[in-house]
């Protein structure tokens, strides 16, 4: 069974009535983007709106339509549940769908598209541009150093930096370090320790200035597929880089349309100017960074968002940025939506962290019986159970037993 269709199954067997759309198109792997460009070579938009809301609205309106035909009555309550791409079609739903679900659980929300698919490829770049790259040995030893100098921050030693933005681990301590490679003594170099670096610090413009946000400290770098600074290596001397699938065909395809293009030869005002373009022409179709939630407020929609602060891909300060700029517009925003972030969690799951447990039961016992959700319930893979804090609380350790959620509280700071 396809783990999609297990999702699916999970729902059907708790009584749901399931929905589940393509998006306007069949994607088989997370490189399967031949849809994008037509017969001409332009981008095929008709398509790309599909998949970006169109689709959405449709399934929402087909999939009750055939429900209500089906039992002989309409939904009583109907509940949206995404993470990822599914996170940012979440926010879509409440963005320009409003009144399509009661209640919404989006997490790790792929929002902010079209700036961020472009700033996942700053990692590849900066290594292109030293001509270094390194082994995954190399850069989870600079992970577990920055992790071994940050963990107790929250009081606690758990292998989870808790508070990215107050580690202030440098990772060119690092540098002259030696490594188990396999077998072989690597030692860690200056440009290792800059690739950490400047992947941490976040996409900047070839004058200095701030684009994009960066992977938090204590996120793995190089993680096969699955992040931003992998890469492939035949020995530990001996690599190239492995760029993020999606990120590097939204580049080709959507944003200089054609899909032959070398990456690796495009320079920093290149890549400025790539930026640019991606979100001059596809902000407003796809970004779904709208704060404007007052209809989904109005009809009376409850929704919550969880991100991992270890994501490999998707820049949790991205998310946060969008909540607050929620908040600015509406500063009663926690009546009706809620955002809570998972220190030491991976993309949608995985990590050391304690991860969500139920949290779209959370969404439903909220819509439906008025249960406002102050903290989320979480697990982690050893048996730690912790509740994930209302943004912008943190949860800070009381003494007791590490592993019981009862032995910390939420509070404003460390």
């Amino acid at each position: 069974m396809r783990s999609e269709d297990a999702v699916l199954a999970a729902a059907v067997a708790q009584n749901y009535t399931v929905l589940a759309t393509d998006g306007g198109h069949d994607l088989n792997s997370q490189s399967s983007a031949s849809w994008s460009l037509n017969a001409s070579g332009n981008v095929n938009m008709a398509l790309l709106e599909d998949f970006a809301y169109v689709a959405l609205g449709d399934a929402a309106t087909i999939g009750k339509q055939i429900a209500t035909s089906f039992y002989g009555l309409a939904p009583r309550y109907s509940y949206w549940n995404g993470c990822s791409t599914g996170g940012r079609q979440g926010l879509m739903l409440a963005q320009r769908y409003p009144t399509a679900y009661d209640g919404i659980m989006a997490a790790a929300p792929a929002i902010n598209w079209a700036s961020f698919l472009v700033a996942e490829f700053w990692p590849q770049f900066v290594m292109n541009q030293l001509g270094v790259f390194p082994p995954t040995c190399v850069s989870d030893a600079i992970t577990a150093a920055a992790i071994q100098a940050c963990d107790d921050i929250d009081g606690v030693v758990d292998g989870v930096i808790s508070a990215p933005d107050l580690c202030d681990f440098d990772p060119f301590t690092t540098v002259d370090t030696r490594i188990n490679c396999s077998g072989v003594s690597v030692g860690i170099s200056k440009k290792d320790a800059e690739v950490a670096n400047r992947t941490w610090e976040g996409f900047r413009s070839s004058e200095g200035s701030f684009l994009w946000y960066g992977l938090d400290k204590g996120t793995p770098l190089s993680m096969g597929a699955s992040s931003l600074a992998s890469t492939v290596c035949s020995t530990p001397f001996n690599c190239t880089g492995s760029p993020f699938a999606i990120s590097s065909d939204w580049i080709r395809r959507f944003v200089l349309q054609d899909p032959s293009f070398d990456l690796t030869t495009v320079d920093h005002k290149a890549l400025d100017r790539i930026f640019s373009l991606s979100k001059e022409r596809y902000n407003d179709i796809i970004s779904t960074d709208n704060p404007d939630l007052s209809a989904f407020k109005q009809a009376g929609g409850k929704m919550i968002t969880w991100h991992g602060l270890s994501d490999t891909l998707i820049f949790p300060k991205g998310t946060e940025q969008y909540y607050k700029r929620v908040e600015e517009k509406d500063p009663s925003v926690r009546d009706f939506y809620r955002f809570f972030e998972a220190p030491g969690v991976h993309h949608c799951s995985g990590g050391v962290g304690p991860v969500p447990v139920d949290p779209l039961s959370q969404v439903v016992d909220w819509v439906e019986n008025g249960v406002v959700p102050e903290t989320v319930d979480a697990l982690a893979a050893d048996g730690r159970r912790r509740n994930l804090c209302l943004y912008p609380l943190v949860s800070v350790y009381k003494g007791g037993d590490v592993k019981d959620a009862a032995s910390y509280r939420c509070e404003e700071g460390y």
